[in-house]
């Protein structure tokens, strides 16, 4: 229905993210790299507003892309919206086959997280799905580090995926991902753990 203009995405998805990223695509095609916001509280910075994506290396590739097409239009903001969704749906993926699920199970678990209501609610906020997109990267790196021969794939991508949360615009996560990691890292730490998953 988006696609085709039917209904159009509400709440924070159009005046809020698309907004920034609007006007940072505008200053970005005559060249120019705006780091201040004139119209937010009578001057802000835009560079460390969250909402911004600043620093999210994603949100230039969607620049540049634009740049290519002419224009940031709302449908490609809903594009690299889903885009995010993808990222998280790969993550997932991978990160069940690390732990030693079956490739059939681990894709269906996937199918069903993608659709599911949790993901599909929070397309309404982009920042939101591209913070979330990063979790099952950092499971994937916690649980590859565990293993002795993957190091230096495993801080690669804990420390890009990290990198990623950081960056993408929703705090809350930032927050909500170190208490999962950690958890998660206790979890798999445990003797009893790692002999039934690894061996």
């Amino acid at each position: 229905p988006h696609t085709f203009q039917f209904i159009e995405m509400g709440n924070d998805f159009e005046l809020l993210y698309y907004s920034y990223k609007k006007y940072i695509f505008e200053f970005f095609r005559i060249g120019y790299f705006p780091k201040w916001l004139p119209t937010d509280s009578s001057g802000y910075s835009l560079i460390f507003n969250p909402f911004a994506q600043y620093f999210y290396p994603l949100s230039w590739v969607l620049y540049c892309i634009s740049a290519l097409l002419g224009d940031l239009s709302k449908y490609l903001f809903w594009l690299y919206t889903v885009f995010g969704l993808s990222i998280y749906n790969v993550g997932q993926y991978l990160w069940l086959r690390s732990i030693k699920i079956e490739s059939k199970y681990a894709f269906i678990a996937t199918l069903i997280t993608c659709v599911g209501l949790k993901l599909t609610e929070i397309l309404r906020f982009t920042n939101a799905i591209h913070s979330a997109a990063w979790f099952p990267w950092i499971l994937l790196g916690i649980t590859l580090s565990i293993q002795k021969n993957n190091k230096i794939k495993s801080y690669t991508i804990i420390f890009v995926s990290t990198l990623m949360l950081f960056t993408a615009g929703y705090p809350y996560y930032i927050f909500y991902g170190a208490i999962l990691s950690l958890m998660y890292f206790v979890f798999l730490s445990l003797k009893n753990v790692k002999v039934n998953i690894f061996e």
